[in-house]
Formats: structure tokens, C-alpha cells, sequence
């Protein structure tokens, strides 16, 4: 009799995760002896291998700039259809924005402008397009659209109360070579990508590299869940880019982040997969380890372009520039990376 159990649990869709345990000891990342170590728990099984693998693409590089969830889930988690099932036996992983990380590129746009010319709009922009193919951010182009919003509700506002609007000066906020650049119709991903190679072992080649490993990365072929109405909103940003610390991209995201977390919000990424089919598996891995990386790179050159604005700050620091308001007040926000409230 002490070989009979004597205690069961019902887990509900406890097939589907033991057919994923069995689909992670055939693609070779867990075995026998790992478990015995966490006590036959399939759970604690898939979440060993899962933090594992985490830390060995990651490491420490996320540490006080990006923070990201991770969940291996049967369903939607908290979207507008809570709890239904994504279908057809499925397993889908979720990756969520905890905090916004928080980069100024500034500095780094002048610095790399007086090397040659559009070499940071180059800079900036390309790395923008290649976070945007795999996360939501929030930079110059979002605020452009909230200012247009602001104005539409200004306008179908009483006149009375139009006044009490405050408009960003965001001209004055994004750097010159960025609106020159972005308004050029020869001007590719391609070029734009050319122009950083000649750079890559001068001064700033650091950053460079770090710019043109997530373009890489950003390129990979992606299996991403597309939503359509399951959420409420779009994911919240994976970060927050601004030129300037309080500057009208700042003030902007200030004023929108207000209405963050009112609704379900959309993850970061999301890949699908059935756990039953091997070659599934491995892309929805494949998937998953690219979105790592691509974040690792990221994480990594925050610190670089962060530490890079600190130095050229206490450089002016005697000319005592302002930073650029809204048209009435600014805002005060801090350098690092905060929760979402």
C-alpha cells in the first residue's frame, strides 16, 4: 500500500502540460534526473527549463532597465475574453512589459551627427523600426499622434474651453536631422544601415553594433499571435524614447500614461504552438530566444546611451539649459526606468 498514492490532483488541461514536458525532454532540455529534483510537478518542471533558458540568453542585462514577464498559458489571461481557450489544444507564450524601460538619445544623436552627417538620425531611427517590429515603444511618432488627437478634441471642443488646452512643441523637441532624414524619400533602412557599418569601428562603435545586432535580430522570421479584439488595448510600451529628459515626448507619454492599465491590456509578444508537434516546439523556441536577444541587446545599450546623457549633462551643466515644456507647465519624471501606475 505505500506504493499507492494516497493524494491526486486534478489540474484542468493537465494533459496538455504533461505533453509539454514531454516536448521539452525531446527537444533535450529537461531529462529524468531534473524530474526527480523537482518532484514529478510538471509545473515546477516547465518552469525550471523555462527560467533556465532565460538566464543563460539574458543573464543580468535586464537589471535595471527593462522588466519583462514571462507565461507559459492554455488561454487569453486577461483579455476582453478571460480565460477562453486559445483552441485546438494550443500553448501560447506570453511575454508582458512590467515597467517601461527609459532611454534618451540626444546626446548620443549629436555625438554621432558630428562624425557625419545623419549618422544619428540613421542612428535613431533604425533603431525605432526594429523594435517596432516586435514590440510597441513609444517615441517621437506617438506623441505626434497624440498631439494630433489633442487638437481633434480641441476642435470639436466649446470655444470657450479651448484655451485650457496645452499643445506640445514636439518641433522644438525632435532633433533637426531626424525630421531632415525622415522626410527624405531616398533615404532606406538599407542606407541607413550602410551608413552605421562605416562607422562601426570608430569612436561610438559600441553603440553602433549594439544598433545594427537588434536590426539583425529584428529581421528574423517571427510566428507572432496577431489579436483582434480579444484586449481592450494595445500592449503597454516596452519603452519610452525621448531626445531630452522632460522634453515634449516626455510631457506627451506623461499625459497618455495616464489611461494606461484602465482596460486588459494586449502582451508584449505572444507566440502559439502546439506542444503534440516537435518542429512547432522548436520555432515557437526559436521565436521566443530571438525576442530575448533582441531585448538583451536593447537592455544593454539603455545603460550605454544612459550613462552617455548623464556625462553630457554634467558637461553643459554650467549653461543651465532648460528643458522643453509643453506650452503651459512641464512635467518632472525620472531618468529610470518606474512602474506603470
Amino acid at each position: 500500500m505505500r506504493r499507492v498514492r494516497g493524494k491526486y490532483v486534478h489540474e484542468v488541461n493537465g494533459k496538455r502540460l504533461y505533453t509539454l514536458c514531454h516536448a521539452l525532454v525531446t527537444l533535450g532540455l529537461g531529462d529524468e534526473k531534473l524530474w526527480q529534483e523537482v518532484g514529478e510537478a510538471p509545473a515546477g518542471f516547465v518552469q525550471t527549463i523555462a527560467h533556465g533558458l532565460i538566464d543563460k540568453i539574458c543573464g543580468e542585462s535586464h537589471k535595471d532597465t527593462l522588466s519583462i514577464s514571462c507565461e507559459i498559458r492554455d488561454n487569453l489571461g486577461t483579455g476582453r475574453w478571460r480565460g477562453s481557450p486559445i483552441g485546438d489544444g494550443h500553448l501560447a507564450v506570453l511575454f508582458e512589459a512590467e515597467q517601461y524601460g527609459y532611454v534618451a538619445v540626444g546626446a548620443a544623436i549629436r555625438t554621432l551627427e558630428e562624425q557625419e552627417r545623419f549618422l544619428g538620425a540613421s542612428f535613431y531611427l533604425l533603431l525605432c523600426q526594429s523594435l517596432y517590429r516586435w514590440a510597441r515603444i513609444y517615441t517621437h511618432h506617438d506623441a505626434e499622434m497624440y498631439d494630433e488627437t489633442l487638437h481633434e478634441w480641441a476642435e470639436c471642443d466649446d470655444p470657450q474651453n479651448r484655451d485650457s488646452y496645452e499643445f506640445p512643441r514636439l518641433d522644438e523637441a525632435i532633433p533637426e536631422c531626424v525630421q531632415t532624414l525622415e522626410k527624405s524619400e531616398g533615404w532606406t533602412a538599407k542606407e541607413m544601415r550602410m551608413l552605421l557599418r562605416r562607422h562601426r569601428n570608430g569612436p561610438c562603435g559600441g553603440w553602433i553594433e549594439k544598433v545594427l545586432a537588434i536590426h539583425r535580430l529584428s529581421r528574423s522570421n517571427r510566428r507572432l499571435m496577431q489579436f483582434e479584439g480579444e484586449y481592450d488595448y494595445p500592449p503597454l510600451p516596452l519603452l519610452l524614447v525621448v531626445f531630452r529628459e522632460n522634453d515634449a515626448i516626455h510631457a506627451c507619454f506623461d499625459q497618455e500614461s495616464d489611461s494606461f492599465n484602465q482596460g486588459d491590456n494586449e502582451p508584449t509578444c505572444a507566440i502559439c504552438f502546439l506542444p503534440e508537434d516537435k518542429e512547432d516546439c522548436n520555432d515557437a523556441l526559436r521565436t521566443s530566444a530571438t525576442f530575448l536577444k533582441l531585448t538583451r541587446e536593447l537592455a544593454e545599450l539603455i545603460k550605454l546611451l544612459n550613462n552617455h546623457e548623464e556625462e553630457d549633462a554634467r558637461q553643459r551643466k554650467h549653461r543651465a539649459q532648460p528643458a522643453l515644456p509643453t506650452q503651459r507647465g512641464s512635467v518632472d519624471l525620472p531618468v529610470e526606468a518606474r512602474p506603470i501606475q
